[in-house]
This record gives C-alpha cells, sequence and structure tokens, in this order.
C-alpha cells in the first residue's frame, strides 16, 4: 500500500450531490504475531493516539475470497503457539463479550460489486485477539475499525486483494448512500402510511412502508420482497415515481417510492400477526397527515403527489 490516496466517492453514482475526492495518509505497520502484536494498536490507543480508521490486515489461509470481519470473539483457542511460543486455549479475552466492528460494513454491499463475503468468525487466535484488543481500548471514541482477511496469493491475486483494501478506505472516508424502497398505494386518490412500531428506530413516525435494498437486488424486488416480510402482503410494483433524499449524522438514505397494488383483495389491517416492523396503518390525504410526524424525507414525497395531482 502507498503511503498516501486519493479515494473518490465510491457512491458517486447514487448520490444528490457527489462528495469531492478525499486525500488520505495512510500509517502502514506490521504487527508481530504475538501478544505484543496483537496489543500494539491498542496501546496507542489508551496513550492517546487518534486515527480517522483503522483497517486491520491479515491472510486467512483457507479462504478462497476476502472476508470483512464483523465480530471478535471474547475468547482464545490458539490450535499453534504465536511466534513467541505462547499457546492459550479455552480462554477469555477480557469476560465482557464479544465486541463488533465499528465500521458500517453491512451498507458496503449493498451497491459495491466486490467478490467478498461478511464474516462474524475472525478465528480464535491473534487476528481475531488483536481486532478486539483495538475495539476493546477506544473507550467512548468509536474510530471506524476492521478486520479484513485477505486470502494467500495463489488463490487471491495480490492486484485483486490491493484493490479490495482502496474500496474499503473509500468507503470509510465518504458517508454511504443507503438505498431504500417504498410502496406507494393510492385508493380513490387517499395514499397509504404505516407507523413504525415501539421496537425500531424513529418509533412512532409515519412512512411509506419498505425497506432496503439488499445486494444485486432491483427496486421492485426490493418493495415487493419487504412488503411480503413486514405484513405478509402479497404485492406487485411499477418503477418508481421518484428518488427522495435524506441526510443522516452516518449515512445518507436514498428513498425510492413505487407504486405498487395488492395481488387480490386489500387485506384488513386489524390482522397484524405478520406484521414486524409497525403497529398502524391508515389511508390518508394531503390534510388529515398534517399532524403526522414523518420518517426521513416521506414528507416531501407527499407534497410531490399532492403537486402532480395524484392525491388530494
Amino acid at each position: 500500500m502507498p503511503s498516501e490516496l486519493v479515494l473518490d466517492d465510491p457512491w458517486k453514482e447514487l448520490r444528490q450531490t457527489p462528495s469531492k475526492s478525499v486525500h488520505v495518509e495512510l500509517e502502514r505497520t506490521v504487527l508481530t504475531v504475538d501478544e505484543q502484536g496483537s496489543m500494539a494498536v491498542a496501546e496507542r490507543l489508551q496513550s492517546g493516539e487518534v486515527w480517522d480508521a483503522i483497517v486491520h490486515l491479515g491472510v486467512c489461509g483457507e479462504c478462497t475470497i476476502p472476508r470483512l470481519e464483523m465480530r471478535a470473539q471474547d475468547r482464545l483457542e490458539m490450535r499453534i503457539p504465536d511466534n513467541n511460543g505462547r499457546q492459550v486455549t479455552s480462554s477469555l479475552l477480557s469476560g465482557a463479550g464479544d465486541l463488533f466492528s465499528t465500521a458500517p460494513i453491512k451498507t458496503w454491499l449493498q451497491d459495491w460489486d466486490v467478490e467478498a463475503e461478511l464474516s462474524n468468525d475472525a478465528g480464535l487466535f491473534l487476528c481475531n485477539e488483536t481486532l478486539y484488543r483495538t475495539l476493546e481500548s477506544m473507550g467512548s471514541v468509536a474510530i471506524p475499525t476492521l478486520f479484513v482477511h485477505l486470502p494467500k496469493h495463489e488463490s487471491h491475486p495480490t492486484k485483486q486483494s490491493l484493490a479490495l483494501v482502496k474500496g474499503v478506505l473509500a468507503r470509510l472516508v465518504h458517508k454511504p448512500v443507503l438505498r431504500v424502497a417504498g410502496a406507494l398505494f393510492v385508493r380513490d386518490r387517499q395514499f397509504l402510511l404505516a407507523r413504525r412500531a415501539s421496537h425500531e428506530h424513529h418509533s412512532g413516525t409515519w412512512e411509506f412502508p419498505g425497506g432496503k435494498l439488499e445486494s444485486h437486488e432491483t427496486k421492485v424486488e426490493a418493495v415487493i420482497r419487504e412488503i411480503r416480510e413486514e405484513f405478509g402482503w402479497e404485492v406487485e410494483a411499477d418503477p418508481s415515481v421518484g428518488t427522495w433524499f435524506h441526510e443522516l449524522e452516518t449515512a445518507v438514505i436514498a428513498l425510492d417510492v413505487l407504486e405498487c397494488k395488492f395481488i387480490g383483495q386489500t387485506p384488513s389491517f386489524d390482522l397484524q400477526e405478520r406484521w414486524t416492523s409497525h403497529d398502524r396503518v391508515e389511508w390518508h390525504t394531503s390534510k388529515s397527515c398534517q399532524s403526522l410526524v414523518f420518517t426521513g424525507s416521506d414528507h416531501k414525497v407527499v407534497e410531490f403527489l399532492v403537486s402532480q395531482g395524484l392525491i388530494d
């Protein structure tokens, strides 16, 4: 890896206003494969050093594609000694439980055509210990941190591995764009809104029901799947009527709203056994929903629908 990079916005095609390229300086350190090496970054954090992001890299001998590690387990089970002769088995690292990556890894794969997989098992050797000690030492400052396991160069060329790491760095320094598909149901010039349940983020707010796109999923596929999963309803969907953006602290939401129709009869909103994310569904007009608190940019969708004469 070079000591400096210029990283373009990986979401520039999806963002309302593309971010400027970011110049980054890389501090590259080879860690020894022993307890001292696993603690090296943690000790520097404890001494007060701060970075914008931390990416640990390690070789995974049995992997054929790279793995983005989501979790550091709170235990060691060393099948072989480390390079200093230490071999710890059946031991907890802290007793405080597993720790999880502070980087928004799941959001990256939605629109990233990359050969890599998410993993919750960084092993129980030095890679896991290193990630755990780093996460454990952060305190209240959650620096975006993850561990990337790279296959041996015989099964995954070094050039591809370097490209993956650069892609990870680009996603660490640019705010991610998260694509969401929402369903627009219209009946007698009224539209359907759903209230987020008490166990959900932004509980009590009203929205066009839907959810996040999964990797390599179209907007139509996503909204049909989400409505089935969240309500148990079968619907069909037309192409998007528009895209609305909402800026959050950690991400930008790009909401595509698709006009949907129920397959068969309109379901009863009193039958909520299969509802997972909402606790109320109502038909509204632009006037009847004025007192409601909307989720994100959903109120802008209502304004657009009125301007187009699609609803009252």
